[in-house]
């Protein structure tokens, strides 16, 4: 069923309902009522590392057709990323955005381009904390960096397709060091919104006690990139979600993990990430089929509905933030 948003009417009906009810029930009860009528919960739900193998894009498919997915990322280096991209322009209805690979991935630009960063070979390394110590100290690093992250927008741009939003791998997208950058070419090659990695922990431990150093670590981690973030993040008019899970259980996106945490949510904007793969090669933290499973549990898409969240996108959520309804979604079976 098509999604339906509040109209100027529905409004002034809304306002006239607090003037009249704010007399008999609690001002904040009714202002409650009043919002969640007003402004719908957005959740956008992702694919990332879309054209690292035909396996992460077969389930990308898979899931489009048969179960919840608004969106995927692109990783440009990957193995497949031509196909794809032919699955891309095949669905218009699935937005796809830019997947940063600055860790354990290929390059773009020649190795000898940025022999400082990749070796001869044109892989990154793949300890993404040891790639972050030298991408923050290294001067030659960064200046190969830049030209990588362009490189890597540009291969976006030549797909054709529309660029959604941006994220990265291993969330490297967000390093301090190169954030600037990575924002001034997602408003340059027209990006919506980005990823700011945004996982709570206590509602993890509530949720799934699992993991507990690992969450704890993330969780650090999480706090420094949006401290360091902000002030970046605030001048720029990408778009960011209030909560962006997906980082704390990576690979193991059950569905009842997914369903405690949004019921644990309490945002008018959230993106679920995962990595789902349909065979091929397969990780403890992704891709993996564990990860797909659940984009295909007939649950998650019956809880979405009547928990009353609005499959959306990037575009959707700047929108909203504009003050305009988002589009209606195509109703599917």
């Amino acid at each position: 069923m098509a999604a339906s948003f509040p109209s100027r009417n529905d409004a002034k009906r809304c306002l006239a309902g607090i003037l009249y009810h704010s007399s008999v029930m609690n001002h904040s009860a009714v202002f409650g009522v009043v919002f969640k009528k007003m402004f719908p919960k957005l959740l956008i739900i992702n694919a990332d590392d879309f054209g690292a193998s035909k396996g992460v894009n077969a389930a990308v498919a898979r899931v489009r057709q048969y179960g919840l997915l608004t969106s995927a990322s692109l990783m440009v280096t990957g193995n497949a990323v031509d196909e794809a991209v032919s699955i891309a322009r095949s669905d218009p209805q699935l937005t796809v955005g830019l997947h940063l690979a600055l860790s354990n991935a290929h390059c773009v630009l020649d190795p000898e381009q940025i022999p400082d960063l990749v070796g001869a070979d044109g892989k990154f390394g793949n300890n993404p904390a040891a790639c972050a110590f030298r991408y923050y100290f290294d001067r030659r690093v960064k200046k190969q960096l830049e030209s990588e992250i362009e490189a890597q927008f540009e291969a976006f741009a030549r797909t054709g397709l529309p660029l959604s939003h941006v994220d990265g791998h291993q969330h490297l997208h967000m390093h301090p060091a190169l954030l600037p950058t990575v924002i001034e070419l997602a408003r340059r090659y027209g990006a919506k919104g980005i990823r700011l990695p945004r996982d709570p922990l206590l509602a993890n431990l509530r949720v799934d006690r699992t993991c507990l150093g690992l969450k704890m670590i993330t969780a650090i981690g999480h706090a420094y990139l949006a401290r360091a973030g902000k002030h970046a993040l605030d001048e720029c008019k990408l778009s960011v979600c209030d909560l962006s899970i997906g980082a704390m259980m990576s690979g193991a996106m059950s569905i009842d993990y997914v369903i405690g945490m949004l019921d644990t949510a309490r945002a008018k904007s959230v993106e679920l990430f995962f990595h789902p793969c349909a065979f091929g090669l397969t990780y403890p933290q992704g891709p993996n089929h564990g990860d797909m499973k659940t984009l295909l549990d007939p649950r998650l898409r019956e809880y979405v509905a009547a928990k009353g969240f609005i499959p959306a996108t990037y575009a959707d959520l700047t929108m909203m933030r504009e003050g305009e309804a988002p589009a209606e979604p195509e109703a599917t079976e």
